[in-house]
């Protein structure tokens, strides 16, 4: 086998860009796709030219197909569990739109079936997967800022205009800033934090947090959280649903300091170039451009986890299996400190 055939559960937004990235993917095709209505992933199956008995209205007639090798699973984070269970069942790859659960033991259980049958898994932080973020390591490993003190990161936008309908406002379709992209910078400071680490990531010590909580819709519109690592590394996250911030990464080190302003979706060249800042202290600052052969971020990571299945692995090496539970166990103490719940804690 040199290319996959994958299955995608879900026809929202994402599961639309996944199935663009796929055409232009180099290891994997789109085969087939599944939602609640039939009617639904036929819609879904004209725009992206999958055979109509390859459309299903039903998990257990998607996953009994056996031509599809791996399955991205995209629905609303409740449901991630429970459709990454079946798909275990009967004996699926799978990419699992982040978060991987609700819940750090949803997480455990995924992990420890999955495991149990010999299968490939991981959590869809595709940022990990791209050559900024490899640059940006690369960069801090090599020692040219000094020792890694404080790392600043954000992801928020106005959401605002989506309404009450949208899954954002919905407490039971795990709505909310954190669970939607609060991860993204949570994971980034792990990353950073454990670069020198064998496991190439750290776990914080300490989580301290605020934010707001809608009364009415029982979600958080925003947050922001303090970590503090066991190697002294502290960080600063903020994560926002009705709040349109600055979206930047910053890495500041004994000796210089490192500032991306684009680093989630490097893909959409309109939030920013796909470039390092990079300063020397004493110096003036260096722009790093970074060279890409392909511009898809999606396609990226497709390809990414077609090299690891087709190399007989069951992790990709850009998010473990213990970076995912370690982010899992980060996401219910930054929930904790600000007292936001879901019907699965």
């Amino acid at each position: 086998m040199e290319s996959l055939r994958w299955g995608i559960i879900g026809t929202g937004n994402i599961a639309h860009t996944f199935a663009r990235a796929l055409q232009v993917a180099k290891k994997g095709s789109l085969f087939a796709v599944c939602s609640r209505s039939v009617e639904t992933a036929q819609s879904f199956g004209q725009e992206f030219d999958i055979a109509q008995d390859h459309c299903f209205g039903s998990y257990q007639e998607f996953f009994s197909c056996d031509k599809v090798d791996i399955v991205y699973i995209c629905t609303p984070h409740p449901y991630h569990h429970q459709v990454a269970l079946m798909a275990i069942e009967y004996r699926k790859h799978m990419l699992i739109e982040k978060p991987m659960a609700m819940t750090q033991s949803q997480v455990q259980e995924i992990l420890t079936a999955a495991e149990r049958e010999k299968l490939f898994v991981m959590e869809a932080y595709m940022y990990r997967c791209h050559p900024q973020t490899l640059k940006l390591v690369e960069i801090i490993k090599s020692g040219d800022i000094g020792k890694v003190k404080f790392i600043r990161a954000n992801f928020s936008f106005d959401g605002r205009s989506l309404g009450p309908s949208s899954r954002l406002w919905r407490n039971e379709l795990g709505g909310g800033a954190i669970l939607d992209i609060g991860g993204y910078p949570l994971s980034l400071c792990r990353l950073v934090a454990g670069i020198e680490t064998d496991k190439g990531f750290a776990n914080p010590t300490q989580i301290k947090a605020t934010g707001y909580i809608q009364p009415d819709t029982k979600v958080d519109e925003w947050s922001n959280a303090s970590l503090e690592f066991e190697n002294g590394i502290t960080a600063q996250v903020f994560t926002g649903i009705f709040s349109d911030s600055d979206c930047s990464i910053e890495v500041l080190g004994s000796d210089g300091s490192i500032k991306v302003n684009n680093l989630w979706r490097p893909d959409l060249t309109q939030l920013g170039a796909v470039e390092l800042e990079y300063t020397k202290y004493g110096n003036q600052k260096e722009i790093i451009p970074i060279q890409l052969q392909e511009t898809n971020l999606f396609a990226i990571e497709a390809d990414a986890v077609a090299d690891a299945i087709l190399q007989g692995n069951h992790e990709c090496k850009y998010m473990t299996w213990e970076d995912t539970l370690g982010q899992a166990k980060a996401m219910d103490a930054w929930r904790k400190d600000i007292g936001l719940t879901y019907k699965e804690d």
